[in-house]
């Protein structure tokens, strides 16, 4: 139990700046962090490149399973932290989860639950560019109402660590390339183009409009406003409207 978390912080804080690389950085990270009762520790960051590279303490078994079968391009945790940008929790069974699931996605949780991760925290970072993926998820196994139990009071304490770390990483090796890490290679996509009206409601919709106000500021029915919303998730390849405002962002469809 942990009696004065704030002098764990000052201390991790003290151990990031000393870090000379990545490793130590990591490590550093991981005693503050195992401190909480974290299992399992995850950091993504996405590369300007595209392609996404992982610290984490999860086995290879499973990141050899997760890099075979392409989970990158499906992984909820991922689109949880391209969405939000404040700490969602997240459990391995797919009730209560915070962005749509796909089969794919489904039975990537499932798997992920043999790796002893059934209940976690995904905390989004900060980066340089909108919309780039910066993100660290911490897991364990406790049941979702354990978890919350267990981590009330201590957000801002977690959320200050993780972007320390986060930060003192890409500080260190600011695109990871000279760090040992799990790379998901880059995709490239070409998508079609959206029209004028497609892209004027992506706009509206990422500065937080909902499908009433956006039909009331373009002046067409709300049908309409959700046909286009409806083109633009086909168009993307996006299961959600969040991934599709995320996506049309990083295509420069639209500027928020």
């Amino acid at each position: 139990m942990i009696e004065n978390p704030n002098n764990d912080l000052y201390d991790l804080l003290n151990a990031l700046d000393d870090a000379r690389d990545v490793p130590a950085a990591w490590q550093a990270g991981l005693r503050f962090f195992r401190k909480f009762g974290a299992r399992q520790l995850t950091y993504g960051f996405e590369r300007l490149d595209g392609s996404v590279v992982f610290l984490t303490t999860l086995p290879d078994w499973w990141m050899s399973h997760y890099l075979d079968n392409n989970y990158g391009s499906c992984d909820p945790l991922i689109d949880i932290a391209r969405a939000y940008i404040t700490p969602r929790k997240f459990e391995t069974p797919f009730t209560n989860f915070p962005v749509t699931l796909s089969p794919k996605a489904r039975q990537l949780l499932n798997e992920f639950g043999e790796t002893e991760s059934t209940a976690g925290l995904v905390i989004p970072g900060m980066t340089p560019m909108p919309q780039q993926l910066s993100a660290l998820a911490i897991s364990n196994t406790m049941d979702t109402e354990e978890f919350s139990k267990f981590y009330r009071g201590k957000e801002t304490t977690l959320i200050l660590a993780a972007h320390a770390l986060q930060q003192r990483c890409q500080e260190l090796d600011h695109q990871f390339i000279q760090t040992d890490v799990h790379l998901v290679r880059a995709k490239i996509t070409h998508y079609p183009d959206l029209s004028p009206r497609e892209r004027e409601c992506l706009l509206w919709l990422c500065k937080g409009l909902r499908n009433d106000a956006i039909a009331e500021r373009m002046g067409i029915t709300r049908v309409t406003v959700e046909m286009h919303l409806r083109n633009c998730r086909q168009k993307l390849g996006a299961r959600t409207r969040e991934q599709a405002v995320v996506t049309a962002i990083k295509q420069g469809f639209i500027t928020p």
